[in-house]
């Protein structure tokens, strides 16, 4: 079976580490890719390509005033060439794409909607492309959501329902697994003792991620009970990201915050950590780095946006968003609970990852549902 990934971007983000995973866990005997990547290519598409999958940029984040379609027409001929049974849109700009691509190539379309929807955060041109999705949304076979929350929200936008389904984020036991050698090793090369408490945040730098909301929360948490450490990894949250150093400063907590830039070994990360928190204040489906880190054994503080509260259930703790004094607690609650009470809530987080939300089982579904909508044409 020939498909084609049509997808905003391959930059740094959990949708996009989605597809890599998805790609990653098919049988080359069932499925054939071909990614098409409207604009930017980091890291996933690198990870992609590392598996033999050709990807395509079409460059449109350097041509911002090129348009969706005189990118999807440059696509069209290789995809011409590939000659797919199927398209896959994946994010909103490449579900527009996909639909004008598989309309010219008169194949079926399976859409993805990778997040939950604030259209008052979004940009005005992103805002366009949302509201036109909902427009052309009966024209997909299927509409994959990554989330219950996203699909209620994106109904009540407009978009048709009656193909939709919703097919989580899965995430790889063995790629992500507590390895408390790793750990160790990571805490001695930040020089943090035994006897501190490491609370883990992984995400990219976005005003959606709230980091200064969790500055701004770490404050009384350090205050209450000062053997403890925020470590923030990801791209963006460097020292030089002056909008979070300036927090760190006022809050008086340069000797509790971390800002450690990108990292190329998540699960050491996780490792390190005693305990996670993704603060969102919007935008989330599905967290991946949630997802990651119950499967490392860590219990995590999130809040109320997208699945995260149905993904942490009673593993971790929900608070609502843009409430420090909430989240705070939350994390108190969980330096309180000591080692054992940590620890027995991490593992009750990685079975629950394991019973539910497994790759191998993700991973199957997708290609049932290909396979689904090629058996009703």
């Amino acid at each position: 079976m020939r498909v084609g990934f049509v997808i905003s971007g391959l930059a740094t983000g959990g949708a996009e580490m989605m597809l890599y995973k998805l790609l990653k866990s098919q049988s080359a005997e069932r499925l054939e890719p071909l990614v098409i990547s409207l604009g930017e290519c980091g890291q996933p598409a690198s990870l992609i390509e590392g598996l033999g999958i050709r990807i395509v940029g079409l460059g449109l984040h350097r041509r911002p005033r090129r348009s969706i379609a005189r990118a999807a027409l440059d696509g069209q001929r290789t995809l011409r060439r590939f000659q797919p049974d199927l398209l896959s849109g994946w994010m909103y700009h490449g579900n527009v794409a996909a639909w004008l691509l598989a309309r010219r190539l008169e194949v079926p379309l399976v859409w993805n909607i990778r997040q939950t929807v604030n259209l008052t955060q979004e940009k005005p041109w992103t805002q366009r492309v949302i509201r036109l999705g909902a427009h052309l949304s009966r024209t997909p076979k299927r509409l994959v959501y990554v989330s219950h929350h996203a699909r209620a929200q994106h109904r009540a936008l407009g978009y048709w329902d009656h193909n939709a389904l919703v097919l989580p984020n899965g995430f790889d036991l063995d790629d992500f697994r507590r390895d408390a050698a790793q750990g160790q090793r990571l805490r001695g090369e930040l020089g943090v003792s035994d006897g501190t408490c490491l609370i883990g945040h992984l995400a990219r730098y976005h005003p959606m991620k709230d980091q200064v909301g969790l500055i701004g929360a770490a404050r009384r948490v350090v205050a209450e009970e000062p053997a403890v450490m925020f470590l923030l990894a990801g791209h963006g949250l460097e020292g030089t990201n002056e909008t979070l150093a300036a927090a760190v400063r006022e809050c008086g907590l340069e000797q509790h915050v971390r800002l450690l830039g990108p990292t190329d070994t998540p699960e050491a990360f996780l490792s390190a950590c005693d305990l996670f928190c993704l603060p969102s204040a919007w935008g989330e489906g599905f967290p991946n780095s949630v997802g990651e880190a119950m499967a490392c054994e860590l219990p995590c503080v999130v809040t109320r946006v997208g699945d995260a509260p149905d993904l942490v259930d009673n593993t971790g703790l929900v608070v609502e968003t843009g409430d420090r004094e909430a989240l705070a607690q939350a994390i108190l609650q969980l330096v309180r609970s000591g080692r054992a009470g940590r620890a027995a809530l991490g593992a009750q987080a990685r079975a629950r990852i394991a019973e539910h939300f497994s790759l191998p089982d993700v991973a199957a579904r997708y290609l049932e549902v290909f396979e689904e909508v090629l058996s009703d044409c």
